[in-house]
């Protein structure tokens, strides 16, 4: 505990202030019925990273006028990482992803909330909602909201209004921080169109109680405990209910120094990178090919591998590995014998970048089915995880996904396209 840090008095104002870049881990245990019996236990996770962008200037209502502070906002982008289910004993290894979900949004001072090509992400829109005054212990308010709801993951979330009702229960400690606690009840009372028209549910009837720690120096959110119990209702009669409790972790970020990140690795890894002016899309920095007749003399230590076929570029989601032409075992996860130089560099550059998560993808070339591909580089990732986690890295510090060959970089008619298509992708995540 901060013993010299001085308690504020019950009164204090709690406006949600720009904390700058965060991330946010929801953890869900619920219990699932169908039709009234007991499925099973569902275990889902989503992880998002969010990076303030841009403010927009306030705007007058004409010549002279002055400018309307609630018309003021400020750009959000990231990305939200929806984890595959997974079992509650898992969560200290490295995950699937499930689905990777860019998001664009811009909070209004206001606290309403605009996102572009709405996928469902945030899934909370206006709650929690503080008043823009001081408060005391007890004292109560209303503010409306919304969230995204999609209960059977189709991708076609519908946006449920709600009513959120709160109370101030003072400041307490967390963690060694000072925060202001907060409760909040809502439920929802949708009555959807038929199943042609609409999400396939017609109806949504639930209850959430929610316990809110909100960081007492700036007003950003650290801790949400939901517990809910809701039931979606479709046309022919059957149900679905989830009844349990779902976690929401938020902390703040200290942004990536890219170019400092990318001089890092590029040192270890052998790529040479030569400082240019800011460009809009920056062009990949890629290791330059062997020299075609010679070799490195004998018993010469391995350092930066000049045929690494690594390339090294700053993306919008952190920094961007691409294991080009990857060599496995035909149809198998297995790398071949000739990969372990490169895999041992890989992990001894990513081991110099200690606070930050990865990201790795598998890549393939269209050579067999769609599913079959998808399949086969999901283990490929996997096994890439699987390889850094041996040679010393923390296997919580990875997700995971399979793209199949649908992010192909060039064409598939020639083997030159196949090999530089077949790759595995390692993000270090913003």
């Amino acid at each position: 505990m901060h013993t010299q840090a001085q308690q504020p008095s019950d009164r204090t104002m709690l406006l949600m202030t720009d904390a700058g870049p965060y991330s946010i881990v929801e953890r869900s245990d619920w219990r699932r019925y169908d039709n009234g019996k007991y499925i099973g236990h569902v275990y889902h996770e989503v992880r998002a990273s969010i990076i303030p962008q841009s403010e927009t200037p306030p705007s007058g209502n004409g010549r002279g006028s002055s400018p309307n502070p609630l018309e003021q906002s400020l750009l959000y982008q990231g990305n939200f990482f929806v984890l595959e289910e997974t079992l509650r004993d898992m969560r200290q290894s490295a995950q699937p992803v499930d689905a990777v979900i860019p998001v664009s949004f811009r909070i209004r001072t206001d606290g309403t909330i605009t996102i572009d090509n709405d996928r469902g992400f945030p899934s909370l829109r206006g709650f929690p909602k503080f008043p823009a005054y001081q408060v005391i212990r007890g004292y109560k308010w209303t503010a409306p909201g919304s969230r995204a709801v999609d209960p059977l993951q189709s991708g076609q979330p519908v946006i449920v209004p709600i009513i959120a009702e709160y109370e101030y229960m003072g400041t307490e400690w967390y963690k060694d921080v000072l925060v202001h606690r907060i409760f909040a009840q809502y439920s929802s009372r949708y009555q959807g169109g038929s199943a042609k028209n609409g999400p396939g549910f017609t109806q949504l009837r639930d209850i959430h109680k929610v316990d809110i720690l909100i960081r007492a120096e700036d007003g950003f959110p650290l801790f949400m405990r939901d517990s809910l119990d809701e039931t979606y209702s479709w046309p022919d009669g059957s149900t679905l209910r989830f009844t349990g409790f779902t976690l929401t972790f938020g902390s703040g970020m200290v942004p990536m120094d890219k170019d400092a990140v990318v001089a890092v690795l590029g040192n270890t890894l052998g790529i040479e990178s030569v400082p240019a002016d800011p460009v809009p899309e920056p062009t990949p920095i890629v290791s330059p090919p062997p020299p075609p007749a010679e070799e490195p003399p004998k018993n010469t230590p391995v350092t930066g591998l000049q045929d690494a076929a690594i390339d090294l570029a700053p993306v919008p989601e952190g920094v961007r590995l691409t294991v080009k032409d990857i060599r496995f075992v035909p149809n198998s996860p297995e790398f071949l014998a000739t990969e372990k130089p490169r895999l041992d560099l890989i992990a001894q550059a990513l081991l110099q970048i200690p606070d930050r998560n990865f990201l790795v993808e598998g890549h393939t070339a269209a050579v067999g089915s769609t599913d079959g591909d998808v399949e086969l580089s999901l283990a490929r990732a996997k096994r890439m995880v699987d390889e850094l986690v041996n040679r010393g890295i923390s296997a919580d510090r990875f997700i995971y996904k399979g793209w199949g060959s649908a992010k192909p970089l060039e064409d598939n008619a020639t083997e030159e396209g196949r090999s530089r298509n077949r790759r595995v992708e390692i993000t270090i995540l913003e």
